[in-house]
């Protein structure tokens, strides 16, 4: 049902467009945050850098198929990339915690 009030239905090119934008961001993100991560850890920084091409390349995947009629191969296959971006980011986290040269609590005195 088209909603007058809903910018999505008026103009459906610009959803996929938001959209198409959406995974360049992230891809960006990656890449900069990978640059950060790279100057403390260079193996966490460069798998984080090299998950920006497979994000990028999972938006274009995405946005070659005509609105609405994704064929099942390519859902798989973003979703298997969203999952893996996403494990290797768990992995970096749980693996990288208490070697950040960041925050560290002070330590207690005793008396």
């Amino acid at each position: 049902m088209i909603h007058p009030d809903d910018p999505d239905d008026l103009d459906p090119v610009m959803a996929r467009e938001r959209t198409r934008l959406a995974w360049i961001r992230t891809a960006l993100a990656f890449a900069a945050l990978g640059g950060a991560v790279l100057k403390t850890n260079v193996a966490a920084g460069l798998t984080v850098l090299a998950m920006a091409p497979l994000i990028w390349l999972t938006g274009r995947l995405s946005r070659n198929s005509a609105a609405g009629k994704s064929r099942p191969g390519q859902l798989a296959l973003i979703t298997l990339a969203v999952t893996a971006v996403a494990l290797v980011v768990l992995a970096i986290v749980l693996l990288g915690h208490g070697k950040s040269l960041g925050f560290h609590p002070p330590l207690r005195r005793q008396r």
